[in-house]
């Protein structure tokens, strides 16, 4: 301990004291000299470079270094420890450290005296195995880093791996998500091969997973089985559990069947497929939807096309069985293979990785036949009519089945419920809605039926906000939306039920969002789009909300929810800066067009 001359006061409590004092002299000025850490770093590391007052030796394997205690324990917790806590080592001048290999204690070393190093793909994994011992928080990150920016197809599943099994969190993290993002490359690679069968399962029971098709999440599943038939075989029905069957076509699946070569993968193959044809669901879940990253193209379905006039059109409706694709990554429009019927206003939505078509209209009649596409093939082909012919109704997916709700059946609004099971290909009413309501947007969150909006025989516009469990058949009124409309567009994204546009009173047609919080029960508006639009086609995937077409402009007659005027304009709304885009128009004008993703 240092102290002052004449005093037997201790130099460290009268730090602050001194410093008062000198501060307190006129013209005194604080120097701090930039060089001066640097200086004693370069110093210590001469010293042990020279063996100059080392005091204990490093050994691993044949290498044998010199160093200096409170140096190795001020720059790392671990020598920190094993010098402070009376371990046996810290009376020892000779310490082995046989869990760093011999070709890396050296630059582990250089690195604490010098807080530099040179980190390439050879050193990297035993550098970082080393620093996650000795605790050196700093050389952790910076292996880190470096095997971030070496990621890449033919390496990410190794990286991912290597990080899960020492603890590198925000690594693992960025390798997973790398390999998730691009797995239709890395599935043809051999690291697939080796993946341990938790990590197989992490992988295909992710929603992020981004194919083209659930057919390449299977042919990943069957190479990884096959690749040790004897030992993964009774792994199949639990590899396949994660597998979106119902997504993929029955000729693909046959096709996968007749390619192993593993007998035992080939019946476990076709004896989920046979169940899932059945109904049975005891092997693979008969309810799939394509996974979020999966679903890339938005298809807007059928609609009308009008381009001026101060009254609807009637017969001369330019009504359309055309189908239009958007890219949601390309943002581009391309024109698929059209509905065998052309339909206004029809219930369209995604099941099993298809397309349904229901309902409509069609000129003065109201349409109770439905149509199915197949991606796979660009073709629709017809189902069963519905028990009642509805059009403006509501339509959406749950546990394998289409559910419709409401809509204009024959001259009056409906209320019935009916239920279509493509197994069957039959369609059942199964009960009502509180009153008939018309025009409102219908979806499906967590396995409880959303019903928004609408007209009602009491209310021409409504701001009802209800829901429907389907499990228990249970109707529940929830809290209103802050304006009234109908002919609204309702999708999910990110937790919350969006409300694009649609009619109030006035008449008006509206460019107003707003939308509801499923965990917090609220309503709020977010920013309004750059149009006025009613009964558009809307979707929402990869974290953005697709608002295609619609009407800019009604009726007040009798007939006030057709459209007058119809819109090729495209907005894009992304949550993260609550704005909205223009984006590529479509090929012409339309509304009263349904939309699924793909």
């Amino acid at each position: 301990m240092i102290t002052l001359i004449g005093t037997n006061t201790s130099y460290s409590s009268n730090l602050n004291t001194l410093k008062n004092i000198s501060m307190a002299v006129e013209g005194a000025r604080p120097y701090k000299f930039t060089d001066y850490c640097r200086k004693i770093s370069v110093n210590l590391q001469n010293f042990k470079k020279d063996g100059r007052f080392c005091d204990v030796v490093l050994i691993s394997g044949e290498i044998q270094i010199e160093a200096h205690r409170v140096v190795l324990a001020a720059s790392c917790a671990y020598f920190d420890a094993m010098f402070s806590v009376g371990l046996e080592e810290s009376q020892k001048n000779h310490v082995s450290l046989p869990s760093v290999p011999p070709n890396i204690l050296p630059i582990i070393i250089d690195f604490i005296y010098s807080g530099e190093i040179l980190i390439d793909k050879i050193n990297v994994q035993p550098l970082l195995i080393a620093a996650d011992m000795l605790q050196l928080k700093e050389l952790i990150v910076g292996c880190t880093e470096y095997l971030k920016g070496e990621l890449h197809n033919t390496n990410a599943l190794g990286i991912f791996r290597f990080a899960e099994a020492h603890n590198c969190t925000d690594l693992a993290h960025e390798a997973l998500e790398h390999a998730l993002g691009n797995w239709k490359h890395i599935a043809h690679g051999d690291e697939l091969l080796d993946l341990p069968f938790q990590h197989l399962i992490t992988i295909l029971s992710s929603e992020q997973l981004t194919v083209d098709s659930e057919a390449q999440v299977l042919y990943s599943a069957l190479r990884w089985l096959e690749h040790d038939p004897a030992a993964r075989r009774r792994h199949c029905f639990e590899v396949l559990a994660h597998v979106r069957l119902p997504l993929i076509a029955p000729h693909t699946l046959d096709e996968a069947v007749k390619s192993l070569q593993d007998p035992s993968i080939a019946v476990a193959l076709k004896t989920a497929g046979v169940d899932m044809k059945t109904g049975r669901g005891a092997l693979v879940p008969l309810g799939a939807e394509p996974r979020a990253k999966a679903r890339r193209v938005m298809l807007v379905v059928g609609g009308s096309s009008r381009h001026s006039g101060t009254h609807p059109p009637l017969a001369s409706d330019d009504i359309l069985s055309s189908v239009l694709k958007f890219d949601l990554h390309k943002r581009e429009w391309e024109e698929l293979a059209p509905m065998e019927i052309p339909r206004i206003q029809p219930g369209v939505v995604t099941l099993n990785g298809c397309v349904y078509a229901v309902g409509g209209e069609q000129g003065s009649k109201i349409l109770a036949n439905g149509e199915v596409y197949e991606p796979q093939t660009n073709t629709w082909s017809s189902i069963s009519p519905m028990k009642e012919a509805r059009c403006e109704f509501g339509l959406t997916a749950w546990k394998g089945c289409l559910y419709a709700f409401g809509g204009w059946v024959g001259s009056d609004m409906g209320a019935s419920v009916e239920v279509y099971d493509p197994l069957s290909d039959e369609w059942t009413i199964i009960g009502k809605m509180p009153e008939p309501r018309f025009g409102m947007g219908v979806v499906n969150y967590q396995g409880i039926i959303y019903i928004v909006g609408g007209c009602t025989p009491t209310w021409r516009y409504t701001r009802d906000l209800l829901s429907y469990n389907p499990s228990t058949g249970a109707w529940c009124s929830l809290a209103n939306m802050k304006h009234a409309r109908n002919q609204v567009t309702a999708v999910v994204l990110d937790h919350h039920l969006y409300v694009i546009g649609g009619n109030a009173p006035g008449p008006t047609v509206l460019s107003s969002v707003e939308r509801y919080s499923f965990e917090n029960e609220s309503w709020e508006e977010v920013s309004q789009m750059r149009s006025a639009r009613a009964g558009c086609a809307a979707g929402a995937a990869h974290g953005v909300l697709v608002a295609a077409g619609g009407n800019s402009e009604h009726s007040a007659d009798r007939a006030f929810y057709r459209a007058l005027v119809t819109l090729a304009s495209v907005e894009v709304y992304e949550p993260r800066d609550n704005c909205w885009r223009e984006a590529a128009p479509l090929p012409h004008g339309l509304a009263e067009a349904g939309a699924a993703l793909l």
